[in-house]
């Protein structure tokens, strides 16, 4: 499950809040890492930010009434941007008690879910979920960030010889 992480709440040690430097300065920056489609992408041809995470994000600045700006990271600094405020949020950031210490987390807008697909042919093969994951578990992950995940090409290799894989 993606949550929002945001800083946008005010402390004891600021006198303003981010809130206020948000709207003060005119624009949201927003951590993003461009990578993980369809969340956050860079087009290839015009190199601009696409995905899900970042209309959510321009669609928050535009209800605020300021312009946003895509600050680049990385998955293992994204907590860390927002709180050395190199940027002022990010999104799709997964909840952990870490992380938790040390940023605020809004209610998920969005969840992931594993859907089993299959062709008419084997339609009946699989008629449980035990029958289904004893027989195809090493195939149900392509998340790069799943534990039990495998990259999608060698998924693909190994559970579908016949399919055609892409870079």
């Amino acid at each position: 499950m993606a949550l929002v992480v945001t800083a946008l709440l005010a402390t004891s040690a600021m006198a303003e809040s981010r809130l206020q430097q948000i709207l003060a300065n005119g624009e949201l920056r927003v951590g993003t890492t461009g990578d993980w489609n369809p969340m956050t992408m860079i087009d290839p041809t015009s190199k601009e930010r696409k995905g899900f995470d970042i209309d959510i994000a321009t669609a928050l600045a535009a209800d605020m009434g300021v312009k946003v700006v895509f600050v680049p990271t990385t998955w293992k600094t994204l907590v860390n941007g927002v709180v050395a405020a190199k940027y002022d949020m990010t999104s799709s950031a997964s909840l952990s008690p870490k992380r938790a210490l040390v940023a605020g987390y809004s209610l998920s807008y969005f969840a992931v879910e594993d859907v089993p697909l299959m062709l008419d042919k084997n339609k009946g093969k699989y008629n449980s979920w035990v029958r289904f994951r004893r027989n195809v578990q090493k195939c149900f992950s392509t998340n790069p960030r799943s534990s039990r995940s495998l990259p999608q090409r060698v998924i693909t290799r190994r559970c579908w010889p016949d399919v055609p894989t892409f870079p």
